[in-house]
């Protein structure tokens, strides 16, 4: 993970040297954005359970492509809370006589990642103080913090470890071991600029990251490998200085 942070920090770094001698139609801002998580499992027995609030905040840098200014690099450097619900069909026995039974367990995780996106940002030119923009490319996350509300099954002591006695509930549980470190996605999004004064714009839009990755490192359910996907749409909102 050190090696990963640190080539794309000094991939930032040798971009923004690059255009250094261009440096007006380089851009710096900052972010706080509130958004809408999920989680999207592809796993027989895993379903979806519901959304959850988060935010990221941080800091926007765009570098100029070409001369006309309405095509830019976006990138950045953020920090993001996301999570999202999931149930899992979990079949036990709780006797040596008695049958398979199958219960719902309900999970809810919460996430936190240091992102650094690798975007393409494509403007229109300004219609009174307003440019309008599309802008697609590539997310590369990674997780620093994940907590969980979990319901789980309880077993009896040996001999009988094999049979479940109950189910507890727990909050805000550590599952970072349980956790990928590294998340890679799609960036997908559109919005508008309005210009104040000079280089001084707010920035509004909404973007949608979709997960490329599975978010579960080596995770089981009733003896089968799960994968969930982490997605979550934003509304982005910002100021370029």
């Amino acid at each position: 993970m050190k090696k990963g942070i640190a080539a794309a920090v000094l991939a930032v770094a040798v971009l923004g040297s690059a255009r250094a001698q261009d440096s007006e139609g380089v851009r710096f801002g900052l972010k706080l954005s509130p958004n809408l998580g999920w989680l999207r499992p592809d796993s027989k027995g895993i379903e979806s359970d519901g959304t959850r609030l988060g935010y990221s905040f941080g800091l926007l840098t765009e570098f100029p492509v070409g001369q006309n200014g309405n095509y830019r690099f976006a990138t950045g450097l953020f920090l993001y809370n996301q999570g999202g619900g999931y149930t899992v069909d979990f079949t036990y026995t709780d006797a040596p006589a008695n049958p398979e039974k199958t219960t719902t367990l309900e999970n809810t995780v919460k996430l936190r990642y240091v992102e650094l996106p690798l975007t393409m940002k494509l403007m229109t030119s300004e219609i009174g103080y307003i440019r309008y923009y599309g802008q697609i490319g590539f997310s590369a996350a990674f997780n620093i913090r994940a907590k969980a509300d979990l319901t789980r099954p309880v077993y009896f002591d040996p001999p009988g470890e094999a049979f479940v006695e109950s189910f507890e509930t727990l909050e805000d549980e550590d599952i970072k071991d349980d956790i990928n470190v590294f998340k890679a996605g799609l960036i997908i999004g559109g919005g508008l600029e309005y210009n104040f004064a000079g280089t001084t714009s707010v920035l509004a839009g909404i973007t949608y990251n979709n997960s490329f990755t599975n978010i579960l490192n080596d995770v089981e359910f009733n003896g089968k490998k799960a994968k969930v996907y982490s997605d979550y749409i934003e509304l982005t909102l910002g100021v370029f200085f």
